[in-house]
């Protein structure tokens, strides 16, 4: 009976490992792709202060919008991660690091919210690379 105990308890602390270095690697993601943010709306009022014509403004104001998005996206997923991990040594400890039904669906949504965001930067990042070869 010990070993099927021991089986369960080294599950448990292994997925807490596998969740800290999904977060941890998020974590580096998401500083990159930050400041990928903050480079791209640099260059987006680079672009407006040098074209005044509608048929480039219309679309640096859909960027503003996008752009706008990713980044408060990324302020709230930096705040989940960070409080996931925060959460982990509380509830470990205080479950005898049994992982809960919670933590692994918190943890999932996260990991739903971080690619949809990874995707949408991707896409939004070649679209605006393709806008900027063209007014630049």
């Amino acid at each position: 009976m010990e070993i099927t105990e021991n089986a369960i308890y080294d599950t448990q602390v292994f997925k807490y490992g596998v969740y800290h270095r999904e977060n941890v690697k998020w974590l580096q993601n998401l500083a990159f792709y930050r400041e990928e943010l903050t480079y791209f709306l640099t260059l987006q009022d680079n672009v407006k202060s040098k074209n005044t014509s509608l048929e480039v403004l219309n679309p640096v104001f859909v960027f503003d919008v996008r752009l706008g998005n990713l980044q408060k996206e990324s302020e709230e997923l930096l705040l989940h991660i960070n409080q996931e991990e925060w959460s982990f040594e509380d509830d470990a400890l205080g479950r005898d690091f049994l992982l809960g039904e919670e933590i692994y669906d918190h943890h999932n949504t996260i990991r739903e919210r971080y690619q949809a965001f990874e995707n949408e930067f991707i896409t939004t990042k070649h679209e605006f690379y393709k806008f900027l070869s063209k007014v630049l």
